[in-house]
């Protein structure tokens, strides 16, 4: 009994003396100052005013344009006329840009600009998209998505926050740093694919493809991917921009059983449609691996100083708290899926006639790679769980591994980061995983530092727009998102 004593004796002290050293720790992670930098743009109030007059104009003016991205779309197919339209209004629109630009048409209908900079270090890239998604549901808008009409200063349009704002906003901003007199300091190369939203094959791939021909060097690539979000990350109070220093790949694939079919008067248990919805049954209750590593266990430890304290702890001491913050995460929907590989089936196909038993049935399940996971791996995993040599399993369609986590720190982090401090008072900065595609993956060739991030604030509100319904920007969004460029030009 003594002995038993002795024993809960020190585990008592252990457990004490580890409370100590995780709130010493917590204290220890003090935030740091969050508006240390200062604006690089002489006059920016009189450029917000510029802004005001057509900033948001302009943008309501691209969203006219119908470059829609259809999943059965070839660069044949796609609206060669809307393309080679908007391509000319870019050029009428920015005249200055037009004139010291270099404009060069890739592959019929992607945009490649280039401005020259003052010194020789490699390019810095902007990734925009010139595409969008269809509207199926254009009849619940407030406003047509495709009518660019601005109501009290906010533009409903589909593109308007994905991606064609992005595209103006730096159009914007470039025209405005050449019309206020000044220069850039390094070239500046906007990609602008046109059709990002069905992979970017035709568009961002053929560009990659022109860079590597031409040998000319990047240092760095920022697209499309997290902006400045409000209310996303548990216990933080602040506002918080995460730049996205890698993404999730894509593997979608085709599961088929094929067996004989018949009359559904006298039906085998063992028919096509049953061996393959119990296989699915299998799957379903599956779950690959949670992993609570960089760049997400980067994002939580970077955040923590500025948490409340309960969050604080937890997120400082990830050595020893990283399992219960990974069951948490695992309650929600969108959080689990920033700590593993997801699946989904999203297609079903079996008979054609309600009494046939069918001969063959399938079903697409849709995968996002976890970064570390890779596409064969995870392949060997699904034919582990099914385990069931009768349903077939391969690939369907193009299939990406999660592209490379670029650093984060140096060349392009640094000055996004320092550019947000700037013009987004008490933001946090933070490096996270996109779990959605962008462009990048179609350019891993050309650098290893992509950051994706855009300078637009985000909400629950407007977050359910992009590839929803009603999808709006304010005019303060917008005029904001292009300050930011003009001042991150300026840091370059």
């Amino acid at each position: 009994m003594q002995h038993l004593k002795r024993i809960f004796m020190y585990l008592g002290m252990s457990l004490g003396i580890l409370f100590v050293i995780l709130v010493i720790n917590t204290l220890l992670s003090s935030p740091k100052p969050l508006n240390t930098e200062k604006s690089r743009i002489a006059n920016q109030r009189n450029l917000n005013e510029k802004l005001n007059k057509s900033a948001l104009e302009h943008l309501a003016a691209a969203i006219t344009y119908r470059v829609i991205g259809y999943d059965d779309a070839n660069n044949d197919s796609i609206n060669h006329r809307a393309l080679l339209q908007f391509h000319a209004w870019m050029k009428a629109t920015y005249p200055l840009v037009a004139q010291q630009a270099r404009w060069e048409v890739i592959n019929q209908h992607s945009l490649l600009i280039t401005l020259k900079g003052k010194n020789q270090t490699p390019a810095a890239m902007f990734l925009g998209h010139l595409d969008v998604v269809p509207v199926p549901d254009s009849n619940q808008w407030k406003q047509a998505p495709f009518g660019g009409n601005i109501q009290k200063d906010t533009l409903y349009g589909r593109g308007s926050l994905d991606d064609k704002n992005v595209v103006i906003a730096l159009l914007e901003a470039a025209e405005h740093t050449l019309s206020m007199g000044m220069s850039f300091n390094r070239t500046l190369i906007f990609a602008f694919g046109h059709d990002e939203e069905t992979g970017g094959i035709n568009g961002a791939a053929a560009i990659a493809k022109h860079l590597l021909q031409q040998k000319i060097p990047i240092s760095f690539i920022a697209d499309e991917g997290f902006g400045v979000m409000n209310g996303i990350v548990p216990g933080l109070k602040n506002p918080c921009a995460i730049i996205g220093l890698s993404e999730k790949g894509s593997l979608s694939v085709k599961l088929s059983v094929k067996q004989v079919g018949g009359h559904s008067a006298w039906p085998s248990p063992e028919n096509a449609t049953s061996i393959l919805t119990k296989g699915l049954g299998k799957l379903e209750l599956f779950q690959f691996p949670s992993q609570l590593k960089n760049p997400i266990r980067g994002l939580f430890s970077e955040a923590a100083p500025y948490m409340t304290f309960g969050y604080r702890l937890l997120f400082s001491n990830l050595w020893i708290t990283a399992p219960l913050v990974k069951s948490v995460l695992e309650q929600g929907e969108k959080t689990a899926a920033t700590i593993r590989t997801t699946h989904v089936t999203t297609i079903l196909r079996a008979g054609t006639k309600e009494n046939v038993v069918p001969p063959q049935a399938e079903a697409i399940v849709n995968l996002r790679l976890f970064p570390g996971d890779t596409i064969s791996g995870v392949l060997a995993q699904i034919k582990h769980v099914l385990n069931d040599p009768r349903i077939g399993i391969e690939i369907y369609l193009n299939a990406k591994e999660a592209s490379p986590i670029s650093p984060s720190n140096g060349d392009g982090y640094d000055q996004i980061k320092a550019a947000v401090h700037a013009q987004f008072p008490e933001t946090v900065v933070v490096p996270g995983l996109v779990i959605t595609g962008t462009d990048c993956k179609n350019y891993t060739a050309i650098t290893q530092r992509m950051y994706r991030f855009v300078p637009f604030e985000f909400n629950s509100t407007n977050l359910s727009g992009i590839h929803g319904i009603n999808e709006f920007i304010t005019r303060r969004q917008f005029n904001q998102a292009v300050i930011f460029y003009v001042d991150l030009f300026q840091r370059l």
